[in-house]
C-alpha cells in the first residue's frame, strides 16, 4: 500500500504543490546566487523533489521532479546555451527521471540511499544528453563549449547537492517531520 494513501487527497495535494513552488524557490536562488560557471549552480530543488517521492511514491515524484524543472529550465535551456528543445530534455525529463526513481527506491531502504540510488539514472542520462546530444543538436560553436571538463564539473556539483539532500531527508524522515504534518 502506498504510504500517501493514508492521507487525505488535500494534505497530499497541498504538500505536492508546496514543494514544487519551493523546489523553483531554491533553484532560482541558487541560479543567483550560487553559480560558478555561466551554465553551473548549486541546486538543491531536488530536496523537494525528493520529500514529495518518498511521501507520495514515484509517479508523483515524477511529476514534481518535471515541475520543479521550470525553473533551471528557463535558464539554463530557453535563456543559455541548451536552448528550449534540448533544455527540456535535458533539465525537465533528467529531474522527472530522478523523482521516479527517488520513489522506487525508498520503497526499498532508507531515503538518502535512495536519494543517492535514484541519482545515477539522472546523471548518466544527464552526461549523455551534455556529451553527445549537444554535438548533433546545437550549433557548433555551442555545443564546443560543452567541454568534457564542464560536463564533469556539471555532475560533480550535482552530485554534492544531492549528497546534501540525502542527508537532509533522511533527518526528515528520522524524525517523521512531514508524516506529522500530513497526518495532522
Amino acid at each position: 500500500m502506498n504510504e500517501s494513501t493514508r492521507y487525505s487527497l488535500t494534505k497530499c495535494a497541498a504538500l505536492f504543490v508546496c514543494m514544487v513552488a519551493l523546489g523553483n524557490l531554491l533553484a532560482f536562488i541558487y541560479i543567483h546566487v550560487g553559480y560558478a560557471h555561466p551554465q553551473v549552480a548549486m541546486d538543491f530543488s531536488h530536496l523537494a523533489t525528493a520529500i514529495v517521492s518518498i511521501n507520495l511514491g514515484p509517479g508523483m515524484g515524477m511529476i514534481a521532479g518535471g515541475l520543479i524543472g521550470i525553473v533551471p529550465y528557463y535558464r539554463f535551456g530557453v535563456a543559455g546555451w541548451l536552448g528550449p528543445f534540448l533544455g527540456f530534455v535535458g533539465i525537465i525529463i533528467g529531474k522527472a527521471i530522478s523523482g521516479l526513481f527517488f520513489g522506487i527506491f525508498s520503497r526499498r531502504v532508507r531515503p538518502s540511499q535512495a536519494v543517492i540510488a535514484g541519482f545515477i539514472p539522472e546523471s548518466i542520462f544527464t552526461y549523455v544528453v551534455l556529451k553527445y546530444f549537444t554535438h548533433i543538436l546545437l550549433p557548433p560553436q555551442i555545443a564546443s563549449g560543452f567541454t568534457d571538463s564542464l560536463i564533469m564539473f556539471i555532475l560533480t556539483k550535482s552530485w554534492i547537492g544531492i549528497l546534501v539532500v540525502g542527508v537532509i531527508v533522511d533527518i526528515l524522515k528520522r524524525k517523521r517531520i512531514v508524516e506529522t504534518v500530513l497526518a495532522t
